[in-house]
């Protein structure tokens, strides 16, 4: 019964809030946020207060995401083949991608297709994290350190250390923040 539950809220998000307008609207996009909030926080394995998600963020299940308190999920977010975690007050851009799991490529006698995945794999974003729009964060990163800023268009591929500016494709660090 909570599987079926859980199924209609997923329905529910994908065919109705998923594309309501952005919270940022006054009056109808408050209304969606609040709605697409209501959902998330029974998709969600956990869902914070004052967390919000923008409009077209897919999530695919929900129950691999946990978000803190004050956190966002901004337009566009996209999480695939990944357990994620978001800290307390992460701000985030338009159109980021989380991009988890790899494939198999080892062996030269078969297709890389044919080889399998690498499966899910883990990201922690930290407290205090902003993220600029239009970043792609790949499957080797396990976590995006305490207090980092991520410039817009980055590519991560490695992990983020705390207070670190990082930008580029691939990211680099720029300096630190203290």
């Amino acid at each position: 019964m909570r599987k079926i539950i859980r199924g209609v809220y997923l329905l529910v998000y994908y065919i109705v809030a998923f594309n309501l307008p952005s919270s940022t609207i006054p009056l109808v996009g408050r209304i969606a946020g609040k709605f697409r909030t209501f959902l998330c926080r029974k998709l969600f394995h956990s869902f914070g207060d004052n967390s919000s998600i923008q409009k077209r963020v897919y999530i695919g299940s929900g129950s691999n995401i946990s978000i803190g308190n004050g956190s966002n999920l901004g337009i566009n977010f996209r999480v695939h083949n990944s357990y994620l975690v978001v800290g307390n007050y992460v701000m985030m851009g338009p159109d980021i991608l989380v991009m988890g799991g790899g494939h198999v490529f080892s062996s030269l006698d078969r297709p890389i297709c044919r080889q399998g995945d690498i499966g899910k794999t883990n990201l922690v974003i930290s407290d205090d994290v902003w993220i600029g729009a239009r970043v792609t964060i790949l499957g080797k990163v396990n976590t995006i350190g305490k207090g980092a800023i991520i410039a817009a268009g980055s590519v991560v591929t490695k992990t983020v250390p705390d207070y670190a500016i990082v930008g580029g494709n691939p990211a680099k660090i720029i300096r630190f923040r203290k």
